[in-house]
């Protein structure tokens, strides 16, 4: 079953040894050469493979890995269920502010282990059992570098307050998270915050 169709991608509803799955498949693009475009999947796909395993080395809830298929340009992992990030916040109350500063904390644990997640949405987390799980990774990359973190960071910011009433109490709480788990780092971080926004304003 579709689950969701994107530019670069879809998802489905299936099963993998009789548990509930999403399998992502990368889908081909006619305008490429077919060579070409078989490898840049393929190397895709092992790049997203690669940082939810590293992901989850740094204490990150992801899901799963089941099955890579480097042939048909598939990724078949463990189903999440449960509400989005997304959706608590939406609620408010205690349960929106406990979210909020765990997003910080996982974000904080990805930037340690040098990973930026590249498309830090709260519908891109899952929330299942009062863990936030973290899903699609198809724009991180690997980099520890003070502007790579500020710019996630501020893609953060930016998502909360394309989405949520309550923006900055919400990316208050994110920060105590992220100050929690990068310690002294996250100063200079967030200072790189306030200055991508100030060349935004100039520019």
């Amino acid at each position: 079953m579709l689950v969701k169709r994107g530019a670069e991608a879809e998802l489905r509803r299936t099963e993998f040894l009789g548990r509930p799955a999403i399998e992502k498949y990368r889908t081909p693009k006619a305008y490429r050469l077919e060579a070409l475009d078989d490898a840049l999947r393929g190397s895709r796909i092992r790049h997203e493979a690669r940082l939810m395993t590293e992901a989850r080395a740094a204490g990150v809830a992801v899901p799963i890995l089941y099955d890579i298929n480097l042939v048909e340009n598939k990724i078949i992992m463990e189903f999440i269920d449960g509400p989005t990030a997304k959706d608590v916040l939406d609620k408010g109350g205690p349960a929106a502010m406990k979210v909020a500063r765990g997003i910080g904390q996982i974000v904080g644990r990805l930037h340690r282990a040098g990973i930026i997640h590249g498309d830090l949405t709260t519908s891109n987390m899952i929330v299942r059992d009062g863990r936030i799980v973290m899903i699609d990774f198809s724009l991180g990359g690997k980099d520890d570098g003070v502007e790579a973190r500020g710019v996630d960071l501020h893609l953060l910011k930016e998502g909360l307050g394309s989405a949520h009433a309550r923006a900055a109490s919400f990316y208050r709480e994110a920060l105590r998270g992220y100050r929690e788990t990068m310690g002294k780092m996250a100063d200079e971080v967030i200072a790189k915050v306030k200055e991508i926004e100030s060349r935004g304003r100039y520019t």
